[in-house]
């Protein structure tokens, strides 16, 4: 298969000052598996792409130092010839599909490398079976979950059998038993076919069992490249730069609801700022209904959980609370007043959404102008504009990088700056959608604090969709447990999760 020589690599982005990288040398063996691991903007994706040549070839800066491929220095080797042989998934699965159709994606690749139909027929049956996708070859990319998509993109990525496998956060998307699916794909690839995998993840539980090595990152240079059965012996590096280490916390550790669980189900029927009646919602061109009289009510100052598998409706239902889609059937009533579909300049600055994918809120030139755009637009006198912009910068942890364009970030950033741009305008009705996209434990836990100190002691309303049981124990009032579209739970976190039949039905752990 493949070795790869890391010698004195660096490398700045055109709009940056600061390296991205700096000065990384290592090396690894034919057939290796590591974890790489780091805080959010540390520089693991830019490593990634520097490892199948996406760096320098197409990406603008300046690199210094080489990476050689089975000898080859990966700089002067044409990208076509790289691509064939270091795949990457990238950590937003909608960066890598170009076509409509789940068959067609896959065959992408292998048509431009000139395989016959009967051989590229067969590597798509196979590549679908093994992300757990077998029925899907027919089906249109644009109705599939995050989840999903991430699976497609995978499945392109193993048909084409590449020598080196590149894993940017490939679990950030899927529930716990689509994680335990795909890395026990990627462990089979690198064990039975001998591919060398380097896996990017803030999520070290899961993969430190599987891996050879650890590699772990900060400010662009490699602080620990140590064998698995060394890397985790000091926790020191791990917990000052805010990385999960493969421990559970401790269950002392999570932090208790400031308000009763008790208390938000007295007011639900008596203040609800939401309420969700029958709501029904199908997408166009499926026979399967997305979303199936879902009903619920909502207090002021709860901090609600969504959970359950890839495609069971969570991102739907959060689109319809927010007025994107138009529910089938059913109702909402949002502080009072009725609606099917609300006109959405009626609800700016009463209900924010967050999406999976922050790229879709992302507009403009700095991370200051993306946080004050929303204010602006609902024209807030100039010194509540500036104290309202320094404020949201400093809760979120972006003052060092307000002048920043927000492109130029990485994914947990700017995940960061599109939660920081919704919080500006202090929503009544809160929506996040997988919020732990790209967001090591302590920006994450930073992000979460905030975001409930503000609910509670403004009695707003945060709903979240998520697939980390960890996250709803540590911050949800309530969670709703959702399956094919439907509610199977709605009720305390801790109850739901001693229920281990009802845990299989939502595909949690």
């Amino acid at each position: 298969m493949a070795s790869i020589e890391i010698e004195n690599l660096g490398f700045t982005y055109p709009s940056r000052e600061t390296p991205t990288l700096r000065g990384i040398t290592t090396h690894l063996p034919s057939g290796a598996f590591v974890l790489l691991t780091g805080p959010t903007g540390c520089g693991k994706s830019t490593l990634l792409r520097a490892l199948n040549g996406l760096i320098p070839h197409a990406s603008a800066g300046t690199l210094t130092g080489t990476v050689r491929l089975n000898g080859q220095d990966l700089a002067t080797q044409p990208l076509a010839t790289t691509c064939q042989q270091a795949a990457l998934l990238f950590q937003n699965p909608n960066d890598q599909l170009f076509c409509t159709r789940v068959e067609d994606e896959i065959a992408f690749g292998l048509e431009n490398l000139g395989f016959p139909p009967e051989k590229i027929k067969e590597r798509i049956a196979i590549a679908l079976k093994q992300v757990g996708l077998p029925d899907f070859a027919s089906r249109e990319i644009a109705s599939l979950s995050g989840g999903q998509k991430q699976r497609v993109a995978l499945a392109a990525v193993c048909a084409m059998q590449p020598h080196v496998l590149l894993l940017d956060e490939p679990t950030s998307h899927l529930d716990p038993h689509g994680t335990r699916d795909i890395l026990a794909i990627v462990t089979k690839l690198n064990k039975e076919l001998g591919i060398t995998v380097v896996l990017a993840t803030h999520r070290t539980q899961e993969v430190a069992p599987l891996c050879d090595r650890v590699w772990l990152m900060d400010a662009g240079q490699l602080y620990l490249d140590l064998p698995e059965a060394e890397a985790f012996q000091d926790l020191a590096p791990y917990q000052r730069l805010g990385v999960q280490v493969p421990k559970t916390e401790e269950a002392s550790r999570r932090v208790p609801s400031t308000v009763s669980r008790q208390g938000a189900y007295e007011t639900t029927s008596q203040n609800p700022l939401l309420s969700i009646r029958e709501l029904q919602f199908s997408y166009p061109n499926t026979d399967t209904e997305a979303v199936r009289s879902i009903s619920c009510a909502v207090p002021r100052g709860e901090v609600l959980a969504i959970m359950g598998a890839n495609g069971s409706g969570k991102t739907t239902l959060i689109h319809l609370i927010a007025g994107l889609l138009r529910p089938a059937a059913g109702e909402m009533v949002l502080a009072g007043k009725v609606s099917d579909r609300p006109k959405l300049h009626q609800l700016a600055g009463k209900v924010g959404i967050v999406f999976q994918d922050p790229d879709l809120l992302l507009q403009a030139e700095t991370v200051r102008d993306e946080v004050a755009f929303g204010p602006k637009n609902l024209k807030f006198p100039a010194q509540i504009l500036e104290n309202r912009i320094d404020g949201t910068l400093a809760r979120f942890d972006l003052q060092n990088l307000d002048s920043e364009a927000p492109y130029s970030l990485s994914r947990g950033q700017r995940q960061r700056v599109a939660v920081a741009a919704t919080f500006s305008l202090h929503p009544d009705l809160f929506l996040l959608d997988e919020p732990t996209t790209g967001q090591d434990a302590q920006h994450l836990h930073q992000l979460m604090d905030e975001l409930c100190d503000e609910i509670r002691r403004e009695n707003k309303t945060l709903i979240f969709a998520t697939h980390d049981t960890e996250l709803t124990l540590r911050y949800a009032d309530r969670v709703l447990l959702l399956r094919e579209g439907t509610v199977i739970f709605d009720g305390a976190p801790d109850a739901a999760f001693a229920n281990p039949e009802l845990l299989q039905q939502a595909s949690l752990s």
